[in-house]
């Protein structure tokens, strides 16, 4: 059994919307503002973000991808805000250290509408 989640911002509904794989499809099976991850990857669409820059309208590219944990920790002895931003740059990032992009993190917790990583990892190609 697949037990990986996808979770994107929903600026329409102002929550996270969590997707779990349905007969081979991903589908969206709750809205949260509260949520835990781990062995969690962060994915950017190259092509989603580029049409978010041409066309200047948002458009679901950006995913935390994970096995959900079954609670939600209320503090980590060592961790990091994470966001996004297409306009700013192609990868998530550690909110306080803006030009250390973020591709992996042990756990990730979302509370009250932000993105908090334990032991965030950049393992890809920075830009």
């Amino acid at each position: 059994m697949n037990n990986l989640i996808r979770v994107y911002y929903n600026f329409r509904r102002k929550l996270f919307s969590v997707q779990a794989k349905v007969k081979g499809k991903w589908v969206v099976v709750e809205h949260t503002n509260e949520i835990c991850l781990r062995n969690v990857t962060f994915k950017v669409s190259e092509a989603g973000r580029q049409r978010v820059l041409k066309q200047k309208r948002k458009n679901v590219h950006a995913f935390i991808i994970g096995e959900r944990f079954p609670y939600i920790p209320t503090s980590f002895v060592y961790h990091d805000e994470i966001s996004y931003n297409p306009y700013k740059g192609p990868n998530f990032i550690m909110a306080n250290q803006p030009n250390k992009p973020v591709d992996e993190a042990k756990y990730v917790t979302i509370i009250d509408n932000k993105v908090i990583a334990l032991i965030p990892e950049f393992q890809g190609e920075q830009l």
